[in-house]
């Protein structure tokens, strides 16, 4: 009992970590697809899949375990969470196996796997990298409990059949799964020799046969996603610190924990205990090292990909705990040195936990490393309710995220539709703008999937874009929708800011508006000279006690860049300012200016009235 005690403190101190704050961040895009599509009946489930980028059987058991413990956050994490608990204990068996001897090395597998920062992140998101990660290590416990069988010359069907299992669940949860079996495949022929790959491959074509209905499809999800080669020496450094640190955290913020854990990694090469020891360490070398290969050799190397090394971060473990103890016992019996080196190793220790602490600290309450917040954004809106009001995805995978958490009245229109095409869209957009006096969009993946920014050139042309924010990795925008483009200045100023800009003159679509409602103006603008520097617009909203509100945006909603004006042309910008909700009855005072992108305070000056100013007081604004 008082060997297990550790070992169970460990597997307490990463169940701890996995359901920390489990339901804290909202689902990011593709948790929403796993969520809506394990709503389906199992048919629909694998029929859905095939035409999926991933196999059936994470969403079959995503499909069960909702019916034991609902459709929340919590719930459907859950899977991964129990997932990622499992993995600590068979990372232990597998250490077990591979380093009998070394009992030191059993409960430090165990702890750097229960602490590694891409196992705990994939254990709180709903998507199947964990249980991939499970599958990867639960399988090689299975294929070392049947290579002991064979060393005593024993009967080997009862641990034979888990292991095939094994394999075809694994095949069947991701299409990365096979590049483990290379993995076993080196190990065995390293410890066994070729009698026992030979019987080997016969359980490896009993998982494929079982595999046999799904691989039409796996053969037509090959070569599907785009290649992105990176240099051998960018990526294997980045995947390095992936494996050690996970997504949580920048190379900088990293550096000599970084350092500690490569160093490790080399100790843990040193030719000590001989062939047998290196036979030893064969396995968990495999089981990185082959995956990291792969993914150069297939071109995914872009950040998109790095979870795909989910299946290598047990193994990344052992061979850090083989590091470890190879620091540990450098120099044995050396007078001096031993305590030396040992002292070494908690060196290295303590700058890599640092490492570690610093990517766990961030996954659990740093906004920059934060998901995705759907559920933030769908809340905004529904608290902010209007009677014309529209939605905008531009992305198709928005929306099983966003309708998740959105169960208001607004109409949800995905767009493009297909691939973009200039008049489908000005069609399409023009029929939703006759419809609504606001819309909302979700900017999400535009360099894959409007590259050209159609649908954005059409609103910024067509609408006031009243607010434009990052949540996460997606813009969200609000656009006020008038019954018809300004085309003409109402109001003409000829107001010259700096030495190159000129303000032909403005038109206000009105000088009244309601809290919550969005003050519309449409500038024209006209260069005298080339510009060299990009400048940002201002409008600010002030009150008597000051900045009510404020709106800072490029020309054009950052598509037409004071840089790309051509002089004599016109540049017509719309831009509005979101009045807020609680804004007091009252008159304000509208502002506009410009200022340097680099420098907000560096502002353009203008002459107004004989007195020199860095604002233009545009209008006075009624609040009713």
């Amino acid at each position: 009992m008082k060997r297990l005690a550790p070992l169970l403190l460990i597997v307490l101190l990463g169940a701890v970590l996995r359901f920390h704050r489990l339901a804290a961040q909202s689902f990011w895009n593709d948790e929403g697809n796993s969520a809506r599509l394990s709503e389906r009946s199992l048919s629909l489930i694998i029929e859905g899949t095939a035409s999926d980028i991933h196999p059936p059987l994470y969403y079959l058991i995503l499909r069960g375990w909702r019916e034991l413990v609902g459709e929340s956050e919590w719930g459907l994490r859950s899977v991964s969470a129990f997932a990622g608990i499992l993995t600590i204990p068979l990372t232990i068996a597998v250490a077990r196996a591979i380093f009998p001897d070394q009992r030191r090395l059993l409960w430090l597998s165990g702890l750097l796997a229960a602490l590694s920062p891409p196992l705990i992140y994939y254990s709180q998101e709903a998507r199947m990298y964990e249980l991939l990660a499970l599958l990867g290590i639960g399988s090689v416990w299975l294929l070392l409990r049947l290579a002991d069988r064979w060393l005593r010359h024993k009967p080997a069907v009862s641990r034979a059949v888990p292991y095939v299992f094994a394999l075809a669940a694994g095949l069947y949860t991701h299409y990365f799964f096979p590049i483990t079996l290379a993995a076993h495949a080196v190990w065995l022929w390293a410890r066994h020799g070729w009698r026992r790959l030979f019987i080997w491959g016969g359980l490896v074509t009993a998982a494929i046969v079982l595999y046999l209905p799904w691989i039409p499809i796996f053969l037509r999800q090959l070569g599907t996603r785009p290649r992105s080669d990176i240099p051998v020496a960018e990526f294997a450094p980045t995947a390095v610190r992936w494996l050690a640190f996970g997504p949580t955290v920048a190379a900088s913020d990293v550096s000599l924990p970084l350092l500690a854990a490569s160093g490790l990694l080399l100790l843990a090469l040193l030719p000590h205990g001989g062939w047998s020891g290196f036979k030893a360490r064969l396995l968990p070398l495999a089981g990185v090292l082959l995956p990291v290969a792969f993914m150069m050799a297939a071109g995914a190397t872009r950040p998109a990909f790095y979870k795909f090394l989910t299946l290598a971060a047990p193994f990344f473990a052992l061979w850090l705990a083989s590091g470890f103890h190879a620091a540990w016992t450098f120099a044995a019996g050396w007078r001096g040195v031993n305590a030396g080196s040992r002292v070494f190793t908690l060196l290295l220790a303590g700058m890599f936990f640092w490492g570690t602490g610093v990517s766990l600290l961030n996954l659990y309450g740093n906004p920059a490393y934060a998901r995705a917040d759907y559920r933030g954004m769908a809340a905004r809106i529904a608290a902010a309710p209007g009677e014309n009001d529209g939605i905008l995805l531009n992305a198709p995978n928005q929306w099983e995220v966003f309708t998740y958490y959105y169960k208001g009245p607004a109409p949800v229109y995905p767009i493009p539709r297909g691939i973009p095409d200039a008049a489908a869209i000005d069609a399409e957009l023009s029929q939703i703008a006759a419809r609504h006096t606001r819309l909302y969009a979700l900017f999400w993946g535009e360099a894959e999937r409007d590259p050209e920014r159609l649908v954005e050139r059409w609103l910024d042309s067509h609408a006031f874009k009243a607010a434009d924010e990052w949540v996460g990795d997606v813009r969200f925008v609000i656009y006020a929708l008038p019954s018809a483009a300004a085309a003409q200045i109402e109001t003409p100023v000829n107001l010259l800011f700096g030495s190159q800009i000129r303000l032909e003159g403005y038109t206000l679509a009105s000088d009244t508006v309601a809290p919550g409602e969005i003050i519309q103006v449409t500038l024209f603008w006209q260069a005298l000279a080339p510009i060299d520097t990009r400048y940002k617009l201002f409008l600010h909203l002030l009150g008597p006690d000051g900045l009510i509100a404020q709106r800072d945006s490029e020309p054009g909603g950052g598509l037409a860049l004071t840089t790309t004006w051509v002089p004599g042309e016109t540049v017509i910008d719309n831009l509005g300012l979101l009045v807020p909700p609680d804004t007091p009855v009252g008159d304000y005072t509208l502002l506009l200016g410009l200022y340097d992108l680099t420098d907000p305070t560096a502002r353009l000056l203008t002459r107004l009235n004989g007195q020199i100013t860095d604002a233009f007081l545009l209008a006075t604004i009624h609040v009713r």
